[in-house]
């Protein structure tokens, strides 16, 4: 792997068990984890043998009858403890806790709702928190993970033990429910207990990643013997539009997104033209507190003209006064550009909207220079919206098309990951708010905010407008389509044509 850390790629059965082999050989190619962990809820153990007959590394499963008391797993420098129940690392279990674990994982670790009270308390908490007290080193101690908790579940709870208030740390790692598929979720775990997840839908692996794919012209594809996304690039239209169901343009789409995925990289399927940038070129991106904000404490700006990038931060995030790193963007950005062109990915629906209401609330003798003299362009809503190319990612989500792009994080972007940073900043809104929960004697399931890294959370957004820089430039020079059958040219570009209009 290239990032510090371990990767451990989470497997819930039941989003595997309509995926044959050939899907989950893709899904371990794709991820590429140092660690396959099969959950506890909808175990299969067929799902489980394929797994271990598949992935040339270790499999651990949750259900494990063969499995005699705890077990330790090192990946890529990480210790993993793997345990059925709390109980097993209480202080009557025996053998004394190792000082070297990372992470624990439990899926008996779960939320529960007391039906008359509705106060949330935390299975297992007491036994936990008496291990994280005898195990830890210095003031540091394992993370806990745990199938039961959806990943994106981020909150550390507190416990007494053996009259020393303790500090919980819980992750989820169960599958992201979404209507359709459920995500795979897969965990970058560095050793310091931070931990970012990438998820991608169930139904996005073999040839069900090809846009225009369902199961059933899946199973029609590999009658015909298209055995896999290869074979479908390599293919001619006439030879596709010969399987049932498949017509002239969805054979012109399904071959696009299989030459898009397997070659890495954008395939036009319009010839669109490409207009000049009104302005200097600026890609832009902004980390909030989730998809409705309440404050955008930190906005991230990359000048390729001048290959700089520059960040506007306010790490002490307050809803008070909630457009102190607005302020500072838009008065840099007057002061350095009489015209800036800003690009943000999906910034049509969410950046520029946000930024706008925020320019508007917090720094109204800026507006009519940002409606003005700025100009915005969103290559998603080009490319995707007005379907004008096909991109290479088993998603439409930056990150994804990026990195199949050829893009890599360094390992403190790696680290972070958005919906972790969102969750963060509002448990740290929430404690400026009221009243500081860490001092609760029974907390409830969002009692303890986890602190942000905003060291972390910079490199994150700047890898971020990088990455739009990237696929950007992906986009700009893709070569336009021959006539209708988008067959791809043998000329590579040198140059990079102008803006489209985004």
């Amino acid at each position: 792997m290239t990032t510090e850390g371990a990767t451990l790629l989470a497997v819930h059965c039941e989003t595997l068990a309509e995926r044959g082999d050939p899907a989950t050989a893709d899904l371990l190619e794709y991820f590429d984890p140092d660690l396959v962990y099969v959950t506890r809820d909808g175990f299969d153990p067929r799902i489980a043998s394929r797994l271990r007959r598949a992935f040339d590394g270790p499999v651990v499963r949750a259900v494990d009858p063969t499995r005699d008391g705890p077990q330790v797993v090192t990946a890529a420098g990480v210790r993993f403890l793997f345990v059925d129940t709390p109980d097993a690392l209480g202080a009557d279990a025996g053998d004394a806790p190792r000082t070297d674990i990372d992470y624990v994982v439990c899926d008996g670790l779960e939320t529960r709702t007391d039906a008359v009270s509705l106060e949330v308390d935390l299975a297992g908490r007491a036994a936990i928190a008496d291990y994280r007290l005898r195990a830890r080193s210095g003031d540091t101690g394992p993370t806990f993970l745990t199938g039961a908790l959806e990943a994106g579940y981020d909150y550390v709870w507190t416990a007494m033990a053996d009259g020393t208030r303790v500090r919980l740390p819980i992750r989820g790692c169960g599958p992201r429910r979404r209507p359709g598929a459920d995500e795979l979720p897969c965990l970058t775990c560095a050793p310091d207990g931070s931990i970012a997840v990438t998820s991608v839908p169930a139904d996005r692996f073999g040839l069900a990643a090809l846009e225009g794919v369902g199961p059933e012209t899946a199973d029609r594809l590999r009658a015909a013997g298209f055995d896999d996304r290869a074979a479908v690039a390599d293919a001619s239209l006439e030879a596709l539009r010969s399987v049932r169901g498949i017509g002239t343009a969805t054979a012109e789409t399904i071959r696009g997104s299989a030459r898009a995925i397997a070659e890495g990289r954008v395939v036009r399927r319009t010839d669109a033209p490409v207009p000049p940038v009104d302005g200097s070129l600026l890609f832009v991106d902004i980390e909030t507190d989730g998809l409705h904000p309440t404050v955008i404490p930190l906005i991230g700006v990359y000048d390729p003209g001048r290959d700089a990038y520059v960040d506007f931060v306010d790490e002490e995030p307050t809803r008070n006064d909630a457009g102190r790193a607005t302020r500072a963007f838009v008065d840099w950005l007057a002061a350095e550009y009489d015209r800036p062109a800003l690009v943000a990915w999906n910034g049509r629906e969410f950046d520029y909207v946000h930024l706008e209401r925020f320019v508007t609330a917090h720094a109204p003798a800026y507006h009519d220079y940002w409606r003005e003299h700025v100009s915005r362009y969103d290559p998603y809503d080009w490319a995707v919206r007005q379907d004008n190319a096909i991109l290479p990612g088993r998603t439409n989500r930056l990150a994804d098309i990026a990195a199949a792009l050829g893009c890599e994080r360094g390992p403190d972007a790696a680290a972070m990951d958005g919906r972790t940073f969102a969750t963060r900043v509002r448990r740290l809104l929430e404690r400026s708010d009221g009243e500081d929960e860490c001092e609760r004697e029974m907390p409830t399931d969002d009692a303890v905010p986890a602190g942000v890294d905003w060291e972390r959370a910079r490199r994150y957004c700047e890898a971020d407008v990088r990455e739009v820089a990237a696929v950007y430039d992906a986009l700009a020079s893709a070569p336009e389509p021959t006539g209708t059958t988008a067959e791809p040219s043998d000329e590579q570009p040198t140059t990079q044509t102008g803006l489209t209009d985004f």
